[in-house]
């Protein structure tokens, strides 16, 4: 009988009360318990999923025998969290950005190698079956070069983002996905960013990364009243299509010839693409996530999302906020 990964939940907002749902449904996870400084929700939680429930992490973490846990709490608070529980040898997926700062950041993952505990961030577009799926497409050169990415990722304000703004919750996305793609990180970054709606928060920005002679662009905000999560890619050989919601992937095959106009000038001549709608087998990403991070636990193996590459969005993500001249965290 295979031993099952002891797991805690700390935070149960938004994203916590799904990586405690799903740590209840995955067969080699056991959720021992739920952290949360709202009692009514670590009592709501614990007698939902059977585990017990605490708003003290000091005493969830000496009553309860944990190997891993998830921590979904506000940016801010990633720090004195994780170190807290990297210091008890317990291995953590911490919810992207890795932290507010690159220095908090570097210190964790220091704390972590000392302790032999795994480091994952919680990316969790790369485990969307739709972007897997691209990215084969694009390394086995089905699109020739890609010259260039465009994301789109805005809609409505969410209320439970209380202390980032739009380019430290929205646009690291689009970031971390745009390396993962290329396989390297942007030499340039342009872009802008304002208020709108939200006084003392940037709620829109629009950012360029440049990758050599390849060129990523993002339009993230909070103002949009619908919401829309695509990426088009464009290629040598080709243009694809992704819905990150609906987890669609159109395939369009550039259709051209060489040839010669009238005045025997060299020209290209491009016919009717070959569309292709790719069969995707829809999957929870937040699942494929954890699952991720439980096998990397039990066979004690690097994540696809380490700590550094945690950073290197976090870094990227900054590098923006100092350009557009926003302040950032002390």
């Amino acid at each position: 009988m295979q031993t099952k990964v002891k797991v805690a939940v700390i935070g149960l907002g938004n994203m916590g009360k799904h990586h405690v749902r799903n740590y209840s449904e995955i067969e080699n996870a056991e959720l021992v318990a739920v952290c949360d400084l709202q009692e009514n929700l670590t009592n709501e939680f614990g007698n939902k999923y059977n585990c017990k429930g605490y708003t003290d992490l000091t005493k969830m973490l000496e009553n309860e025998s944990i190997d891993a846990v998830s921590i979904t709490v506000p940016t801010a608070l990633h720090y004195p969290i994780a170190f807290e529980v990297i210091s008890n040898k317990i291995h953590v997926l911490i919810e992207k950005p890795i932290c507010d700062t690159v220095e908090k950041a570097e210190k964790l993952l220091k704390l972590a190698q000392t302790n032999h505990t795994i480091v994952m961030i919680g990316h969790i577009e790369r485990f969307n079956p739709a972007v897997q799926k691209l990215k084969e497409i694009i390394d086995n050169d089905e699109l020739g070069k890609v010259t260039s990415l465009i994301s789109r990722r805005v809609g409505a304000f969410p209320a439970q983002i209380k202390d980032a703004n739009v380019i430290i919750d929205l646009a690291v996305h689009d970031i971390d996905i745009f390396s993962y793609i290329l396989n390297k990180q942007p030499d340039n970054i342009y872009g802008n960013a304002g208020s709108a709606l939200i006084n003392g928060r940037e709620d829109y920005a629009e950012i360029m990364l440049t990758y050599g002679d390849q060129n990523g662009m993002m339009q993230v905000n909070w103002i949009t009243p619908i919401r829309i999560r695509k990426l088009s890619v464009t290629g040598t050989k080709g243009y694809a299509e992704l819905n990150y919601m609906t987890q669609e992937l159109k395939l369009y095959e550039s259709n051209y010839h060489e040839d010669h106009d009238d005045f025997g000038d060299f020209i290209i001549k491009f016919g009717n693409p070959t569309e292709h709608q790719i069969n995707i087998e829809k999957k929870e990403p937040l699942k494929e996530e954890l699952n991720h991070f439980l096998l990397c636990i039990k066979e004690n193996k690097k994540p696809l999302i380490h700590g550094k590459v945690g950073i290197q969005a976090l870094q990227t993500a900054l590098s923006v906020m100092d350009i557009i001249n926003i302040k950032k965290p002390a």
